[in-house]
């Protein structure tokens, strides 16, 4: 992405720099065809699209800021992901979106560590960061929220289609088996996963109340025996 942004960058800076100093010489207008309005015009859309190519860059950098990041799997952390959290809750809320949030669990990952030991368990959980990260939508916010369990922000999404993304998390953990180095054979996965959406009258008063709902059913996700996605319900 960042690429992509340096090349567009240097592309509207090219024209700028061309246009200034083409207004000294009026025959190269000339020979090009484009009357002053429309390349007042041009002119205008090239800075605009720099602007919004410079912020975009800061924003990257921001984005891989380690202050934000989560050392192991270069997820956001978990402060930070509260921050965004509330953040696409006060947007959801002024223009009446749907925002939808995953509270994922490993599952049986103390027990992996332990019989493998910790080296393994960090292994498994870079693993898995990398699987959340090819899996969700650009647009997603993925995050550790600690120990073994992660968390991801859907903006724009609704109840259902939270499921549907949860279900494809959950059956990608499961058809991709994890293997701890070559000498070993590979270890069947699982994960449980809790989902709490805004778009509901009667709750999702506020962004930390979406979080306990999603614990509640990540807790019931559990209870129907792992391996399992659960919906928040009120009733």
């Amino acid at each position: 992405m960042k690429k992509r942004l340096w090349a567009i960058i240097i592309i509207a800076a090219s024209y700028l720099v061309y246009s200034s100093l083409a207004d000294f010489v009026p025959r190269y207008w000339k020979n090009i065809g484009l009357p002053p309005l429309s390349r007042s015009i041009f002119t205008l859309g090239m800075v605009l699209i720099l602007l919004i190519c410079l912020r975009g860059l800061a924003l990257s950098d921001k984005l891989n800021s380690p202050v934000i990041r989560e050392g192991l799997t270069g997820l956001l952390n978990r402060d930070y992901s509260r921050q965004r959290l509330q953040e696409e809750y006060y947007r959801a809320k002024r223009y009446d979106h749907p925002l939808s949030l995953l509270m994922i669990d490993l599952d049986n990952f103390q027990s992996i560590s332990k019989r493998f030991g910790h080296a393994a368990g960090d292994h498994l959980l870079r693993y898995f960061g990398q699987l959340i990260r090819d899996t969700v939508r650009p647009s997603d916010i993925a995050a550790r929220f600690g120990g073994e369990r992660f968390l991801i922000i859907l903006p724009d999404t609704g109840r259902e289609e939270a499921r549907t993304v949860a279900e494809r998390l959950r059956q990608r953990i499961s058809e991709n088996p994890f293997r701890i180095d070559s000498n070993r054979e590979d270890l069947c996965l699982t994960v449980s996963i809790g989902a709490s959406a805004f778009a509901f009258p009667d709750y999702g008063q506020d962004a930390e109340e979406m979080i306990t709902m999603a614990d509640l059913a990540l807790y019931q996700a559990k209870k129907e025996g792992q391996n399992t996605v659960a919906v928040y319900s009120a009733n």
